[in-house]
């Protein structure tokens, strides 16, 4: 077994900074879970208290069955792979992967296996009698990899591994390690896995899960697609997504029996699915929120369309990013590159996809429809 379970888990400096703060997270056995949020989040501190290498204020933290508050970093069956490879200089390719090995006695016959093994399915077996500078920066990433795998460890640890990695080469990186996942689940050791990141597009694309960070707190842990649809509150909402959800203020307020939210003078009707949970939000401030693939572009006025001034237009080949200004504020609309456009400085309406829109509560900044 290698769930990973913290359980009220603080981390109080010396000086009185919480970076953690009472978080309680279950990773389940063979999981992949991506740790996920801006800088100063806290991300690394808890893979690091997972690891050993900081200690735990307050909390529980348990690897399978075992408490691992206080156990050395040797025992917990974990292995690290870190975003500046950690590799010897003067080892080749072998017997950096070999190392742990040779000092945990194993013998030569299986270290020789396990390394061939971890070799063959990184596709790095060429490289084995290489020295690191001998290698590009993808292929040191990838021996950095093989020297955790073949301690056959319960948990896997990643810290931000991609980050010295040029875009082409991140790519291909994360492709190799969700699939070097599912080849463990498949040939039935179903490691887990715990990655840090800030790039939200590593996160969205590896995790079986992802856990937002923010202050030292989880904001929401939940599927990659659910954290994107149906964010808990606004930090979410604004953080998954490129570009941002866009956000209006409003008010929300009914009329001719229509629940609705008013942009100060333009009214907009709520969906029938809300209308009956709309009731308990009447004349709350709000923040409308809107991906930028859910607004609709026109050229004409009409009731349920809002004014857009075209600040700039972005083409980025297939899609079209317009910085529209709609009731004082900047949001972006994305288009087909195949539909008509507006021209720079003029104006243009958008329609909101209500369906699809969210609605935020000013005062807690929780999504007030969330479920």
């Amino acid at each position: 077994m290698s769930k990973v379970k913290l359980d009220g888990v603080s981390k109080v400096y010396n000086n009185g900074y919480h970076a953690v703060s009472d978080i309680s997270l279950e990773i389940q056995d063979g999981e992949f879970m991506v740790l996920v949020g801006p800088s100063g989040c806290a991300k690394s501190t808890m893979l690091r208290m997972v690891a050993g290498l900081e200690s735990i204020t307050s909390g529980q933290l348990t690897i399978g069955d075992t408490i691992c508050n206080d156990l050395p970093p040797k025992d917990r069956g974990i292995a690290m792979v870190f975003q500046n490879y950690a590799l010897y200089p003067h080892m080749t390719t072998y017997e950096n992967m070999a190392f742990g090995l040779e000092t945990a006695k194993k013998s030569k016959l299986e270290i020789e296996r396990r390394v061939s093994e971890a070799a063959e399915l990184l596709e790095i077996t060429e490289l084995l009698a290489r020295k690191p500078k001998q290698m590009s920066g993808g292929q040191r990433q990838r021996v950095a990899l093989g020297r955790a795998m073949v301690r056959k460890p319960d948990v896997f640890l990643f810290d931000e591994p991609l980050s010295n990695l040029d875009a082409k080469l991140r790519v291909s990186m994360r492709m190799r390690i969700t699939r070097l996942h599912q080849k463990l689940k498949d040939s039935g050791y179903p490691a887990t896995m715990i990655y840090v990141t800030h790039d939200q597009v590593e996160a969205m694309t590896m995790g079986d899960r992802v856990c937002i960070l923010n202050h030292g707190q989880i904001m929401q842990v939940d599927t990659p697609m659910n954290v994107y649809h149906k964010p808990k509150n606004r930090f979410v909402a604004e953080f998954i997504g490129s570009p941002a959800m866009n956000m209006l203020s409003a008010q929300v307020v009914k009329s001719n029996g229509q629940w609705g939210v008013d942009f100060g003078g333009k009214w907009l009707v709520l969906p029938s699915g809300r209308q009956a949970q709309a009731e308990m939000w009447l004349d709350k401030k709000v923040h409308v929120g809107a991906r930028p693939e859910h607004l609709n572009l026109h050229f004409e006025p009409s009731v349920d369309r809002l004014a857009a001034d075209v600040e700039a237009i972005e083409e980025l080949g297939s899609e079209v990013y317009l910085h529209l200004t709609v009731l004082g504020r900047t949001v972006v609309c994305k288009q087909s590159d195949q539909a008509p456009l507006p021209m720079v400085a003029t104006r243009c309406f958008i329609e909101l996809t209500m369906e699809k829109c969210h609605l935020f509560d000013d005062a807690t900044e929780n999504n007030l429809f969330y479920s």
